[in-house]
C-alpha cells in the first residue's frame, strides 16, 4: 500500500480528504510503534469495483467511504473469522473488510439485517457498518443480538471521528501486542479522550 496522502490520493471531496488525513495519522502512529498492520493493508479498490458495488447494493457509497475503500481494501491475511490473531485497525481488534467481502456479507443475509448499511469492520459478532446514500459517512455499531442473527444497534459516529479517535488513542497511551495484533488502551487515558466509547 502506498503511504496515505501519496500519489493518487488527491481530488477527493472534503469528507474524503478528512478520511485520508485520519488514515495518514493512523499510519504514522502504527509506524511509530512498529505495528505490522501498516504493512498488512491491501491496496485500495478501483473505481470500477466501487461502481459495481454501488450497483449491487442499489445505493451510492458516501464520498468518505469511497475514499476509504480506494485506500484500503481489507487486510492480509484475508480471514472470514475474526479475533483469531490477525492485524486490526484500532483498539478492540476491528478488522477491515474488503469491498468484495463487505458486499457479499450484505447480500448473503436477510435484507433487513444490515438495512441500508455496508459493513466496514468486523469483530467477533459485531460490525461497524456505514450508512449508504449521499452525505457524510456515518458508522453504526451493529451487535449480533440473538441466535436468529438479528443485530442490535450500538453507538453511531461519523467515520472521520471514528478513525480520529483511534489515531488519538495511539498517541495517548496504547500498548501494542504483536502476537495478538490488537490494541490495548490504558483505561485512564481512554477516559480523557473525546470519543472514549469508540475504544471498547
Amino acid at each position: 500500500m502506498d503511504h496515505p496522502g501519496g500519489a493518487g490520493w488527491s481530488g477527493a471531496p472534503e469528507e474524503a480528504d478528512e478520511v485520508l488525513r485520519a488514515l495518514a495519522d493512523l499510519y504514522a502512529q502504527w509506524s511509530r510503534v512498529g505495528a505490522d498492520i501498516a504493512s498488512r493493508l491491501r491496496p485500495g479498490a478501483g473505481d470500477t469495483d466501487l461502481d459495481a458495488a454501488e450497483a449491487a447494493l442499489a445505493a451510492p457509497l458516501p464520498p468518505g467511504t469511497r475514499a476509504w475503500f480506494r485506500a484500503v481494501d481489507g487486510v492480509e491475511p484475508v480471514r472470514t473469522r475474526f479475533r483469531t490473531s490477525l492485524p486490526s485497525i484500532g483498539p478492540g481488534g476491528w478488522v477491515p473488510l474488503s469491498l468484495d467481502a463487505a458486499v457479499r456479507r450484505v447480500r448473503e443475509r436477510d435484507p433487513s439485517d444490515f438495512g441500508d448499511r455496508l459493513p466496514l469492520f468486523a469483530r467477533d459478532e459485531q460490525f461497524l457498518a456505514v450508512r449508504l446514500g449521499g452525505g457524510v459517512s456515518v458508522v453504526d455499531q451493529l451487535i449480533l443480538d440473538d441466535p436468529a442473527g438479528s443485530f442490535a444497534l450500538g453507538w453511531s459516529v461519523p467515520l472521520t471521528h471514528l478513525l480520529g479517535a483511534w489515531a488519538t488513542a495511539l498517541i495517548a497511551s496504547v500498548l501494542w501486542l504483536p502476537d495478538a495484533h490488537d490494541w490495548v488502551v490504558d483505561p485512564f487515558s481512554a477516559r480523557a479522550l473525546r470519543h472514549g466509547h469508540l475504544l471498547d
